[in-house]
């Protein structure tokens, strides 16, 4: 199994001094993050498209193996809930294609207030590049369904399972292909440090799953939590840097 960890997100100030070196500029911490990590989720996505410019500067300073997921925009899964989007959509895939092999997926997460409409989410569906990783985070309970994941499956879109306070504590697969966030189970979110016992927990389900492929990223980034989660989860699976 290929096993991505890392955390949403890299550009984090509380992070100095816990995560990165005190005196390190802030324009080295991509460079220092993904020589431990292999993989980032880029959460400004959601707020803006990604810049042509900024992708090349991304992808300039990893590795080769290293990968990007983005978070697809706003506009497209809270605003138009997913609604006449095909052409936003196709843009947006088009800026991600330049990371080329530094892609790693592009994570659609749905707005609290949208509930289950299967019709839509098979349009929606439909807009999507199947020869990209597309991930669907649902965070309204009534997607929690069979039918929901049949879809899924169907076109080849991985569901997102997610460690989270309102939420079953579930590896949900669709695929070959899995994809797991932790954002905290405490009442502060993502003010949240996973235990030991928690992650091995979650690393048995992972190792049981029988996937080929899962992405991991910890959203729980207050005090520096997430990188030092990812850390000790990568060494459960015999990761070393």
């Amino acid at each position: 199994m290929k096993v991505h960890i890392g955390c949403s997100g890299y550009n984090y100030k509380d992070w100095r001094g816990a995560f990165y070196p005190q005196k390190m500029a802030q324009r080295k911490w991509l460079e220092h993050y993904s020589a431990i990590f292999d993989t980032v989720e880029i959460n400004n996505t959601f707020y803006r498209f990604p810049r042509e410019k900024g992708l090349h500067t991304w992808k300039a300073t990893v590795g080769k193996n290293f990968q990007f997921t983005l978070k697809g925009h706003r506009y497209i899964t809270h605003r138009k809930k997913l609604k006449d989007v095909t052409q936003s959509v196709k843009d947006f895939e088009s800026l991600a294609r330049l990371l080329k092999q530094n892609l790693g997926c592009i994570l659609w997460q749905l707005p609290p207030n949208l509930h289950r409409n299967d019709e839509k989410l098979r349009e929606f569906c439909k807009t999507l590049d199947p020869t990209l990783k597309n991930v669907l985070e649902f965070r309204h309970d009534s997607w929690y369904d069979e039918g929901v994941f049949d879809i899924l499956k169907e076109h080849n879109i991985i569901f997102s399972s997610i460690s989270s306070p309102e939420f079953p504590e579930e590896l949900i697969t669709t695929g070959k292909t899995g994809y797991l966030r932790f954002h905290g189970t405490g009442k502060d979110w993502y003010d949240y440090l996973y235990s030991k016992d928690e992650l091995k927990e979650w690393h048995k389900k992972i190792m049981d799953s029988g996937l080929k492929e899962i992405y991991i990223y910890f959203n729980n980034d207050i005090h520096a939590h997430a990188p030092k989660n990812a850390q000790q989860l990568k060494e459960l699976f015999g990761h070393t840097n």
